[in-house]
């Protein structure tokens, strides 16, 4: 029977059927790209993860390196410390930048103290040691304040002061007279640049700059360098690196970058030395890795119900191929072929357009998450998951496509016209989503809903698998029982006007295609609310938490004790931070951040919620300027009342005259108090307070940078809004709403085509019926107000539906996103109202469209073919 023709003619037959060809290749892309983009997004949001863990730190951080080390007095193994790690990646056939460094190590604040002694040319001893440093291009990286031609050191220029040495002069570097052939700018006093980045802690001390590091001398040499590390009986340090672009790297790179560290250590034995490598990449794809992990628990349960929603109008297309080969599937029945060859003669002519639809899914799948994913750069084992997602997606959408019009062929010639559904119709399946909906939330009330793992935030899989299957069979249940009284409507509709009688007629001539049309557009609305809500919302609240932090848009601070009255600039305000502060009252001491503001610009430019106090921060802060005996504060986490405030040692008498729950500027869980600074004490370094002084901005930040350079500052760091998320590690939290927002535009992918299927299966029917309603004198305007307000009534319905269920799913779920619970304030909720009227006016717009459409086709229609076919 294969050979026969029905079947040797079926894959080039089904061409012959445009509309069954463009639904299937349509909706088996659909189901392509679903499952597809779950392998793709979670490598994305890997890649991601790393580069953005890579990005504020120097460039050196994605570079694998090797690292000799031989502690002091060196000795003979300097030469083979020197050059080993060169010769170990020359072993695995890389080339790696060089550097060597002699006499520093760090303590434990990471600051660089110990040094080389180093003797001025009149024989006298300077306090401040040396570190020595040569990289092959280092003096092409320096401003050159003075130098002369040979071999030697270069010496900072506030050092070769110190040491009254010119270039072509000499100093004692651990014992030996060394020539002074140049003099550069202290780096410290420029604009280092990325060339330095990694070696900051040689030339500036990021915890106190009141105690500098060693001076940084370079060598014009590597031979130089060994040989004043021989001499001064100093330890030695060589590293060598390989380049990599951090911008770029994915974490299947990352680990083979990794395993290629280890080769190379392995490679060249480093007798006599100690080997290490930089752990700064290892770390960061670790982290990515646990970021990743977290994501799979909300995207994985995302891509099956996307998969599944497909999957279920890819069946559609199937029944729709039955319907429109009717014909030769009567006849095929009436010559006894079963239910299963017609399913395989369906399997054969759907095949073509069903692979031709797999291959543009996984295509579109690529080209959407290179372009709108976290990262475009993609690991290549994802890449074949995709692939096999693709295979499955064409085996499974067109099996189910196969089934189902295999079952419908049959079912349309054995039974008769007016028979009853049968009984698996009639059962609610939907119960049994509703009843994994409540399993899932009984799961989720002893868990919480955002948790920490490895320090990354990650949203709990059953916060998203709950509200999903809750929309899911919430909208099935509520089709069907709003199509059980459709009946009764359409006695109602018998006396209204034709237009309405017509629409009324056909929801309930075909109650299963309209129960269907309902759940494909409720079910998209709803999650689009749903989703739209949630992210709306988790961004403001992670944009409140991250303003709290920053205490405004963006800081920069310094730990140089500069005069906050002398940084000036239009916008932003100054703040000065003591972190080593208490709060004593008659009970207890509780430790305390205080913040010394200016009370004209604070309030101006400090990040602010309502929610936060029950009074406006410009109250608040007019508070602190009170005239009283005691020093007015401001505080949230303590109560009202009389204080003694210490600044390290310093003692201040305060009172608390005004609280919030939240104040600006908190970055750990002790109170915050607010005081006008100029009404604090001087307070002397030898009094331990920690003092640091911030600008606070909404503008840019490399200006206020500059505003507290201007002061004097010389150590300045500058904070953005990006850092503390990366910090944080919300980008979990971000990225898997952003996931859930894009199932949702998909959603509505496949309720407009769900919409189309509906108006092609149908259209027969329509075409005939409007024929004959032509010749009873029914016009083409009540016509197509019959199909508006037949689409439209649906679109209308079922947007209300999605409405419903969306404000009950984000009732139930918000509350519970709070994305940290250490940072205040809890969570916001931001209804994204344009987002929402724009999906209700699109599914209006889209049910408007489709009536004109489907009254062009049936004005297009022959009334003599139609009739013939019908008769």
């Amino acid at each position: 029977m294969r050979l026969l023709p029905p079947w040797s003619r079926a894959p080039l037959l089904g061409l012959r059927q445009p509309a069954a060809v463009v639904a299937v290749l349509v909706t088996t892309a659909i189901l392509a790209c679903a499952v597809a983009s779950a392998p793709l997004f979670l490598s994305s949001a890997r890649s991601a993860a790393l580069q953005q863990q890579l990005a504020p730190q120097c460039a050196e951080a994605a570079w694998p390196a090797v690292t000799a080390s031989a502690d002091a007095p060196v000795g003979d193994a300097a030469q083979e410390v020197a050059g080993a790690p060169v010769d170990a990646w020359a072993a695995v056939g890389r080339t790696a930048e060089p550097s060597l460094t002699v006499g520093s190590t760090a303590n434990a604040s990471g600051n660089v103290q110990q040094g080389v002694p180093v003797t001025a040319a009149d024989g006298a001893r300077l306090s401040q040691p040396a570190t020595l440093l040569w990289r092959p291009d280092a003096l092409a990286h320096v401003e050159v304040v003075d130098e002369v031609a040979g071999t030697g050191v270069w010496l900072p220029a506030s050092y070769a002061q110190a040491a009254g040495a010119t270039a072509g002069g000499t100093v004692d570097v651990g014992g030996t007279p060394t020539p002074v052939v140049g003099v550069y700018t202290d780096l410290f006093d420029t604009v280092p640049g990325a060339y330095w980045c990694d070696y900051e802690p040689y030339f500036t001390n990021a915890s106190s700059a009141d105690t500098p590091p060693p001076a940084l001398v370079l060598t014009t040499d590597a031979t130089t360098l060994v040989d004043l590390a021989v001499a001064a009986r100093g330890s030695l340090s060589a590293t060598a690196s390989v380049p990599v672009d951090g911008s770029t790297l994915t974490t299947s790179r990352a680990t083979e970058l990794d395993e290629l560290t280890t080769a190379a250590l392995d490679a060249t034995p480093l007798r006599g030395s100690g080997a290490t490598r930089d752990p700064r990449l290892a770390e960061a794809a670790d982290r990515a890795q646990v970021l990743e992990g977290g994501l799979r628990g909300p995207v994985i349960p995302v891509a099956v119900a996307g998969g599944l929603l497909a999957l279920v109008l890819v069946a559609a297309a199937g029944s729709f191929w039955a319907d429109r080969r009717a014909t030769e599937v009567r006849l095929l029945a009436a010559r006894g072929v079963g239910p299963v060859p017609l399913a395989g003669k369906a399997a054969l002519e759907l095949a073509l357009p069903a692979l031709v639809g797999a291959a543009v899914g996984w295509a579109a799948s690529r080209l959407l998450i290179g372009a709108l994913g976290p990262a475009p750069e993609l690991d290549p084992a994802a890449a074949a998951a995709a692939v096999g997602a693709g295979v499955a997606a064409f085996v499974g959408g067109l099996g189910a496509a196969a089934v189902v019009a295999g079952l419908r062929a049959r079912g349309t010639v054995e039974r008769p016209l007016g028979a009853a559904p049968r009984w698996p119709a009639q059962v609610p399946w939907e119960v049994a989503l509703l009843l994994a909906a409540g399993a899932c939330w009984l799961l989720l009330e002893g868990r919480d809903a955002v948790v920490s793992q490895g320090g990354v935030a990650q949203v709990n899989g059953l916060l998203v698998a709950f509200p999903l299957l809750a929309v899911a069979g919430a909208a099935v249940l509520a089709a069907r029982l709003l199509t059980a009284l459709l009946p009764r409507l359409r006695r109602w509709a018998g006396r209204r006007r034709p237009p309405l009688f017509l629409a009324v007629n056909r929801w309930t001539a075909a109650r299963a295609a309209t129960a269907t049309l309902l759940v494909a557009i409720a079910l998209p609305v709803a999650v689009l609310g749903y989703t739209a809500t949630l992210t709306a919302s988790s961004r403001a609240t992670l944009d409140a938490k991250v303003g709290v932090q920053l205490g405004a848009g963006a800081y920069a601070a310094t730990a140089t004790r500069v005069d906050p009255d002398a940084i000036t600039g239009p916008d932003g305000t100054t703040v000065l931070r003591f972190s080593d502060a208490t709060l004593t009252g008659s009970a207890d001491r509780t430790p305390v951040q205080v913040l010394g503001i200016d009370p004209t610009t604070f309030a101006g430019a400090a990040t602010w919620v309502d929610s936060f106090a029950g009074s406006s921060l410009e109250d608040l802060v007019g508070r602190l300027t009170r005239d009283s005996a005691v020093v007015p504060v401001v505080a949230s986490g303590v109560p009202a009342g009389s204080y003694e405030l210490r600044l390290g040692s310093v003692p201040v008498d305060v009172e608390v005259v005004g609280t919030a729950d939240v104040l600006p500027g908190r970055r750990t869980a002790d109170p915050v108090v607010l005081v006008d600074r100029s009404r604090l004490p001087e307070v002397p370094p030898s009094a331990g307070s920690d003092q640091s002084v911030e600008r606070w901005t909404d503008g840019d930040v490399a200006a206020a940078g500059a505003q507290l350079r201007d002061a004097g500052a010389v150590r300045v760091t500058e904070t953005e809004p990006a850092d503390v998320q990366r910090a944080a590690n919300f980008l979990g939290v971000t990225w898997t709403f952003g996931y859930l927002s894009a199932l949702a535009v998909f959603s509505g992918v496949i309720g407009a085509a769900g919409l189309l299927l509906y108006l092609e299966a149908r259209s027969r029917a329509r075409v005939s019926g409007y024929v004959m309603a032509r010749r009873l004198g029914l016009s083409r305007a009540a016509h197509l107000r019959s199909l508006v307000l037949e689409l439209g009534g649906v679109a209308v319905a079922g947007v209300a539906v999605g409405g419903l269920l969306a404000v009950g799913a984000v009732a139930a779920v918000y509350r519970r996103l709070d994305v940290d619970l250490v940072r205040p304030p809890t969570p916001l909720l931001d209804v994204p109202w344009p987002a929402v009227a724009g999906t209700a006016v699109a599914t209006l717009a889209v049910a408007v469209v489709a009536a004109l459409y489907a009254q062009h086709a049936a004005d297009r229609a022959d009334p003599a073919t139609v009739l013939r076919e019908d008769a």
